[in-house]
């Protein structure tokens, strides 16, 4: 095999066993599922042997095809470290950068940093996809995600992207007048509170530290939302107090339709980090953009 159609086919499988399937693998390339899966048949019928098992809702390697990823990794991984060294020879930087960002990121973080990126590097393609739920980043084709530090898949490389985050409790002046000020975390308990969905799917305990004091709180509440947006929307319209980020509501603060309570309750939690693989070579464009970031 030697034509520039067998190389092709071959790395479409490697991109099919790397998704983990022939949809996820074609979104990631920009195709069709079954423009790949015509390429596998081509591939299949040349070389004479099944590499894939198919069925409606998976997809998993023959022997055969465990025998070829192994031989097929390294090689392609070389090419493609190979190619990426040409940026040192460029005097520019060249690529495609795919990141997993929070929402609360992708507003506070890259809003205000991307456009000043892409106008410093013009041949870099940057895609976001801005998505509270946690993904397999590696399987989904993402070089990078964005979260909270310390909520970084386990056998990730972490880097900081920002300074500490700083948390508060608001509520509305009417809410506020009509159910008091809690005085204590455990106040909370008799009060309504906007329930959050992290995305791990679990319901969110609101964390408070005091001096050497820690509690979690599972709170009351008969509103259950994963949106930080519309959280605070709910929130200014007095339906329960709400966790968030103080950058969030800076502006509700000072116009007054929010108002923080325990606020000496609420220390301060790890900035945004930055999280990708540590079975692969940091590509130049990704590198440059999390510098951009951290900037």
């Amino acid at each position: 095999m030697s034509n520039r159609t067998d190389l092709v086919e071959l790395e479409a499988f490697l991109a099919i066993v790397r998704a983990g399937g022939f949809r996820r693998a074609a979104t990631i390339r920009g195709v069709s599922a079954s423009a790949l899966s015509h390429s596998m048949r081509s591939l299949e019928q040349r070389l004479g042997v099944r590499l894939l098992h198919r069925t409606s809702r998976s997809v998993h390697l023959t022997a055969a095809g465990e025998m070829l990823v192994r031989e097929l990794e390294p090689r392609f991984r070389g090419i493609e470290e190979a190619i990426e060294g040409l940026n040192e020879f460029r005097g520019h930087l060249v690529g495609r950068v795919r990141i997993t960002a929070l929402r609360d990121a992708a507003r506070l973080l890259l809003a205000p940093k991307l456009p000043a990126f892409l106008a410093a590097f013009p041949e870099i393609e940057v895609e976001i996809a801005v998505d509270d739920k946690f993904v397999d980043m590696v399987a989904e084709g993402f070089d990078a995600g964005i979260r909270y530090g310390g909520t970084v898949p386990e056998g990730m490389i972490a880097s900081r992207l920002s300074d500490s985050l700083e948390w508060v409790i608001v509520g509305s002046p009417g809410y506020l007048k009509d159910h008091g000020y809690p005085k204590h975390p455990e106040d909370l308990s008799i009060h309504k509170c906007i329930r959050i969905r992290l995305g791990t799917d679990r319901i969110y305990e609101w964390e408070f530290e005091h001096q050497e004091k820690r509690l979690t709180i599972d709170v009351p509440g008969t509103i259950i939302l994963d949106d930080s947006e519309l959280s605070i929307r709910m929130a200014e319209a007095g339906v329960g107090l709400f966790y968030c980020l103080k950058a969030r509501v800076e502006a509700q603060l000072s116009r007054g339709s929010l108002v923080a309570v325990l606020p000496e309750w609420i220390s301060p939690g790890p900035g945004f980090h930055a999280y990708y693989s540590s079975h692969r070579q940091v590509p130049s464009a990704l590198r440059a953009f999390l510098d951009h970031l951290r900037g």
